[in-house]
């Protein structure tokens, strides 16, 4: 009897945003991230940050035997932990290598939230919130604004410093709108630990067959 072939990727999320930052961010294959294409597919935890923290094993257990690598991917806010972003990814971790996965998983905690990827000064950022100024007066706006401090590289809460420029702009918050950003910001510019952790994860599981590819213009 012949085995189905598998599949390349299953990614658990935990709400409708990361789905959608993540399909056009996984549709820029191959050249922003640096790895070979691959086949994925993403669904979505009903119980959305907790259920990834605390069932993504069993959630995913079906899914072992049809396809090769699992990533599970939430906010730390929201999860239902009071441990840090290594902490709770390494719980994750232990219970998905204890179901079955072995080696073939990654948790990937955005640590505070989805929404701290998205604040880069790339051009793409200020045209998906619809500032007609410069990044800087953005920021400078947002800091007297209290949601972004002077000496951090990015707003100490950014879901809120996001929902503060939409309403300045008149633009509605929409899932749509992380995967429309996602899909034309510069990914090299997003230093946050949790999108490293996922791109070296990647390049592991789907290495570069032509070796470095050609960067993207925004890249």
């Amino acid at each position: 009897m012949t085995r189905p072939s598998q599949s390349d990727l299953i990614v658990l999320v935990a709400d409708r945003d990361i789905e959608e930052a993540l399909k056009s961010v996984l549709a820029r294959l191959p050249h922003s991230l640096g790895c070979d294409r691959f086949t994925f597919e993403i669904t979505r935890h009903p119980n959305r940050d907790g259920g990834c923290r605390a069932d993504a094993a069993e959630f995913l257990r079906e899914f072992q035997k049809r396809f090769k690598h699992a990533l599970v991917v939430f906010d730390r806010e929201g999860c239902g932990s009071s441990d840090g972003r290594t902490e709770i990814e390494q719980h994750v971790e232990s219970e998905l290598k204890v179901s079955g996965w072995q080696e073939r998983s990654k948790a990937i905690v955005i640590d505070p939230e989805l929404e701290v990827w998205l604040w880069s000064d790339s051009p793409a950022v200020l045209t998906g919130l619809g500032w007609k100024r410069g990044y800087d007066e953005l920021r400078a706006w947002l800091e007297e604004s209290k949601v972004w401090e002077r000496v951090s590289a990015k707003p100490r809460k950014p879901k809120k410093a996001l929902m503060l420029t939409l309403k300045r702009t008149r633009r509605r918050r929409s899932a749509r709108l992380y995967g429309e950003i996602a899909e034309h910001a510069s990914l090299a510019q997003c230093r946050d630990p949790a999108f490293s952790k996922l791109r070296t994860a990647l390049k592991a599981w789907f290495p570069d067959s032509d070796g470095p590819g050609v960067q993207l213009a925004d890249d």
